[in-house]
């Protein structure tokens, strides 16, 4: 029986093996940004990214020749990590985003409204909400033309224009007692 679970745990934890290819085009792109080689933790996940299916062989290879389940469940670290990024990495991206961009008008204690673009021709109005600690809400909602009128993005109009009336900035104002929303948003 303890031989079944070890080779049910060794076929699960080679899955990750079947990305590899997508995974050895796309990690170059590490390095992209400018300065970014010269990182040490991202030469630590290049050469992580590049070497985990020699991890997982290795460790079902020993899991297998010991008879050890405690070896093969070792083997599964590298499908639990990459779930980890492919579900939640877009959560942390947008965490960052709330932690970072500019909060111009306070709506509650978990969301905010930012303008981006502002005194551009049209600037984009963004709400970010934190649903609980890993997921987040990040949408255009409206645009500030010619920093005189609004024009709702939303397909939900009513609650967009709920949004830009109680969200508050610094002086106690909203976004629709600043600007004029235009008629056709309405």
């Amino acid at each position: 029986m303890k031989k079944v679970i070890i080779m049910f745990v060794n076929v699960i934890s080679a899955f990750p093996i079947l990305i590899y290819p997508v995974i050895l085009i796309t990690s170059p792109m590490i390095f992209d940004a400018p300065g970014s080689g010269e990182s040490v933790s991202n030469w630590i996940g290049f050469f992580a990214l590049m070497s985990y299916p020699l991890f997982i062989i290795v460790f079902i290879l020993l899991s297998r020749k010991k008879n050890s389940l405690i070896l093969a469940l070792v083997a599964l670290i590298p499908l639990l990590l990459l779930t980890f990024v492919f579900l939640f990495s877009g959560g942390l991206a947008q965490k960052d985003s709330y932690n970072t961009l500019s909060k111009d008008f306070i709506c509650d204690s978990k969301s905010f409204i930012s303008i981006n673009g502002k005194g551009n021709q049209i600037s984009s109005v963004n709400l970010l909400e934190k649903k609980n600690f890993l997921n987040y809400r990040y949408e255009a909602i409206a645009t500030i033309d010619n920093n005189i009128s609004i024009n709702l993005m939303s397909e939900n109009s009513q609650e967009a224009k709920n949004l830009l009336s109680n969200c508050k900035n610094e002086e106690g104002k909203s976004l629709l007692d600043i600007y004029n929303l235009n008629s056709e948003s309405e």
